[in-house]
């Protein structure tokens, strides 16, 4: 007897002549972490009233993968697009990104567009220096506030998270907690 399996296969359309295929989106989500003042600090942003979803929650910066670019490239474009945060700015500060490789994959779908969502992480130290408050002055049509929040903020019920953002700290937090101690 043949297994049976509750999953569909993706559609092919034709447009202009070519072969495109109806699949699940991917996405890519950054979780960065900056310890500052004995204190580590997590930079989410909320989302404007203009998204179709997740309006006026906060989020850790995230978007869809492009044709032609890796994840790490991504979640480059798509932290700056975001918090204005451009990761090669602070490259000297950086003191853990997993070798630019994924720590987490979601691939359950139990989402309303089912995407997969390839998730990194980063700790800079900004020790002896300033965090980069300049990127809270930041906000455009997806974005109403960019924000360094403290990490024991985030789970006490202040801030509203969409698409489980908040599991997705505590993941990182949990699993690089060396990195964040040292």
């Amino acid at each position: 007897m043949k297994p049976t399996f509750k999953s569909r296969e993706n559609k092919v359309h034709i447009v202009n002549g070519k072969e495109v295929w109806e699949s699940r989106s991917t996405a890519v989500g950054a979780i960065i972490f900056g310890i500052y003042r004995d204190n580590i600090f997590v930079l989410a942003e909320k989302r404007s009233m203009n998204m179709p979803d997740g309006k006026g929650k906060w989020v850790c910066p995230s978007g869809y993968l492009n044709y032609d670019e890796d994840g790490w490239e991504a979640i480059t474009r798509e932290v700056y697009e975001e918090t204005s945060f451009y990761l090669n700015d602070y490259k000297r500060y950086l003191k853990f990104n997993n070798d630019e490789d994924s720590f987490y994959t979601h691939t359950k779908p139990g989402e309303n567009r089912q995407n997969i969502v390839i998730w990194y992480c980063m700790i800079y130290d900004f020790s002896g220096s300033d965090l980069p408050r300049d990127i809270e002055k930041y906000k455009d049509h997806e974005v109403d506030i960019v924000r360094w929040i403290p990490l024991d903020q985030v789970f006490n019920g202040k801030y509203e998270w969409a698409f489980l953002h908040d599991e997705r700290i505590e993941k990182a937090a949990t699993k690089f907690e060396n990195y964040l101690a040292e």
